[in-house]
């Protein structure tokens, strides 16, 4: 299989090309458009396929998302087809949750099953069907909402570790738009990164590794400055011209900080605000008042002069972004981050500005044929299991695709209660992962490169931009399918309203259906006489886009207007993170280069891959700074037990000076209980250790709100 040589020795079945597809060729090489889901870039790619096998991927260069580029965890992709460990047909539960005891049966048996048990909810009114997923876009978004829909009583729950929830909540607040934001990075001067580490494992690396190298090199004689804010020296933090160690759950109070000398000085884009804003005079005198750098620095740890310099230059030497993510918009004032944020933007005027934010815009798809029901709003998974109330209650049947909660959320979270309780769970999954171990029934996912799809990727660039894919193989390596089209085959034997909502015999129909709208507008990257044309030519060429569009940055507020959206900062406070116990430390979660969160860690390439930072592979190290490891004892290698009130983990210490010494930071990604053999029992897990606090803007579990001890420990030789 594709780099071998990266996984361990093991006894793995070599896969024969018994009986060759029609279409092989010896020694003749193909490439297939496809799009990249290891990430939420939403890379198109191109496949290449010889003798009948997929060898390699890259980026696709007519693409606007990649432009012919990959980041490691595309280039690793392949690996999930041949992968030793995939689940190669339908698995029915046998014996206890958790027992890891499936049979394989066939996918009439499994399709039957999952038929009876929704029409056991549909004939309760008390019972409900729940479908939990990750981030989903395109139409695989649209039919998992379209199938919850035909339900009575039916609700979508997201979970997504490193999903910026809270800045999309921002984005909605202020702008109208619940979307992510288009950088004009090419055309910036100055980039602040807060807390996002855009450079490592952002929402977009590809995106923003080529904006952001054409921000600093691309342009002789006009060199951008980058400015990271975050409490470790991350790879972002390394590329930056500046690194502000800020301590951890301050991020809000630093960026008002900002405002505040923007505002005093009055450095801040007066025709923007006079006429695109509102709010704006009860936010000057709130800043004012309230934020002054002489109050922020100590509480922040970034010297005032710092503070003052940092944002003349921003309003001086613009046009300037400011770009939130990761866990600085996790826990207590992460919406107040990423709120304050947006307006550090406005202030600098950089909304529909050359070098600034703009907003996403829509393919014009084709509306499939409406329904009568309301769909049901997202809701986050992790919110909903801190409320007081019973998160599973009058769940009978819950449908897990593109998500593994049971690794990804603490387990004060409750998240194993939750799924205990509830009778019937299903998981649409390629591996039996640490989720998939607690279903009844597993329903084994085609790989990209298996079946038809499409996506709309977030953040983009700007322009209306749809990836399209379909199979390189006549056939799946092995008895899978997609989730849309189980969920066709499900609706089907349902029957009445649910059959009546999905009318094609195919999620390929289903995409042509939508995709037609594409061919109506006779304008963008692909352009035909008939639909049928059309549709194979946006197939080879991977999707479509209209780079002939304005770029639009138009607020959709009721008003028009940007808000200057006060409620939200009322959590941001100076005494938030003040200093405490100096015994206990802020533990600092942050996304793995090469898995993520952790849903890349079962492919070999990964594992052998060495952190850029830490260089570790196949494993986990705590960071700690140098002074604090002297303090405690800790030489680098030693092997620390690091305990919160929630629970306990032992891992070897990494001394470094890129972290605060009030911080010890652990990567994402390792830990898991089951993923496949590359990635079971490997390096440890951090969210374990989290405390699943409450509140009511809270979107994802807080990655820097957990303090914990670090304990030294003995080995005998």
């Amino acid at each position: 299989v594709l780099f071998d040589a990266c996984a361990p020795p093991g006894s793995d079945q070599i896969i024969p090309i018994l009986i060759p597809e029609e279409e092989f060729i010896p020694g003749v090489e193909e490439f297939y458009p496809t799009n990249c889901v290891e990430c939420p870039g939403g890379c198109g790619l191109l496949a290449r396929k010889m003798d009948g096998r997929l060898v390699k991927v890259e980026g696709n260069p007519a693409h606007p998302i990649s432009r012919g580029a990959s980041c490691v965890r595309g280039q690793a992709l392949p690996q999930a087809m041949y992968h030793p460990d995939r689940v190669r047909g339908p698995l029915m539960r046998e014996g206890a949750r958790g027992a890891g005891q499936w049979r394989n049966v066939s996918w009439d048996d499994a399709i039957e099953r999952l038929v009876s048990e929704l029409a056991a909810v549909q004939e309760d009114p008390s019972n409900a069907l729940a479908f939990l997923t990750g981030a989903l876009r395109g139409h695989r978004l649209d039919m998992v909402r379209r199938f919850t829909s035909t339900f009575e009583a039916t609700r979508h729950l997201v979970h997504e570790p490193f999903g910026d929830g809270a800045v999309l909540r921002a984005h909605a607040l202020t702008t109208g738009v619940e979307e992510f934001f288009a950088y004009d990075l090419e055309n910036a001067n100055y980039l602040v990164t807060i807390g996002a580490s855009v450079l490592d494992a952002s929402r977009s690396p590809v995106r923003f590794g080529r904006g952001v190298g054409h921000l600093r090199q691309g342009r002789p004689g006009r060199r951008g400055k980058l400015v990271a804010v975050q409490p470790r020296l991350s790879t972002t933090a390394a590329a930056a011209d500046e690194w502000l160690p800020a301590r951890p759950g301050s991020e809000a109070s630093l960026v008002l900080a900002l405002a505040h000398v923007i505002l005093r000085d009055e450095l801040y884009d007066t025709g923007f605000i006079e006429n695109r804003t509102s709010g704006f005079e009860e936010f000057r005198a709130r800043v004012l008042a309230d934020f002054d750098p002489e109050l922020v620095a100590g509480m922040a740890g970034v010297s005032v002069e710092t503070l003052e310099r940092v944002a003349t230059e921003m309003a001086m030497h613009g046009p300037t972004i400011v770009v939130a993510g990761d866990a600085a918009v996790t826990g207590p004032t992460g919406l107040g981050t990423a709120v304050a944020v947006d307006h550090l933007n406005a202030l600098l005027g950089g909304f529909g500005k050359k070098g600034g934010i703009f907003f996403n815009q829509d393919p014009p798809f084709s509306e499939w044929p409406s329904l009568e029901t309301v769909v049901p709003a997202p809701e986050a998974l992790f919110a909903n299991l801190t409320k007081e109330s019973d998160a599973s209650s009058g769940i009978r049947a819950l449908l897990i695709s593109d998500t593994n909660p049971v690794h990804t959320l603490p387990s004060s979270a409750g998240i194993d209660g939750f799924l205990s309780e509830i009778p019937f769970v299903a998981c649409f999954t390629s591996f039996v992962d640490d989720t998939a171990q607690m279903a009844d029934l597993i329903l084994p996912e085609s790989t990209p490169f298996e079946r038809f799809d499409d996506d709309v990727p977030s953040p983009s660039v700007g322009i209306p931009v749809a990836t399209l894919s379909a199979p390189m193989f006549s056939r799946p390596l092995y008895d899978t399918m997609s989730m849309p089209d189980v969920l066709l085959r499900v609706a089907a034997g349902l029957g009445g309203t649910v059959a009546e909502a999905f009318p094609w015999a195919s999620y390929e129909e289903a995409l042509r259906a939508a995709w037609s709208g594409l061919h109506a507008v006779s304008r963008g990257s692909v352009t035909e006489s008939t639909e049928r044309r059309f549709w194979s030519r946006a197939l080879a060429a991977g999707g479509w886009w209209d780079e002939d569009v304005a770029l639009n940055a138009d607020c959709l507020t009721s008003d028009g207007l940007y808000r200057f959206e006060l409620p939200a900062l009322e959590s941001i406070g100076l005494d938030r993170t003040a200093a405490g116990d100096t015994s206990r430390f802020t533990l600092y979660v942050y996304p793995s280069t090469a898995f993520g969160d952790g849903r890349s860690a079962h492919l070999p390439f990964l594992q052998e891959l060495a952190d850029p930072m830490t260089s570790v592979r196949w494993g986990s190290v705590v960071e700690l700074n140098a002074s604090t490891a002297s303090e405690l004892n800790i030489s680098d290698g030693d092997l620390v037990e690091i305990t919160s009130d929630t629970g306990s983990l032992r891992v070897r210490a990494q001394i470094t000076q890129g972290l605060r010494p009030d911080v010890v930071a652990l990567s994402a990604g390792q830990g898991h209980g089951e993923y496949g053999r590359y990635a079971r029992g490997r390096g440890v897990n951090p969210f374990s250790l989290l405390q699943a606090t409450t509140g009511s803007d809270l979107f994802e579990v807080p990655l820097q709100a957990t303090t914990v001890r670090v304990t030294r420990i003995e080995e005998t030789s």
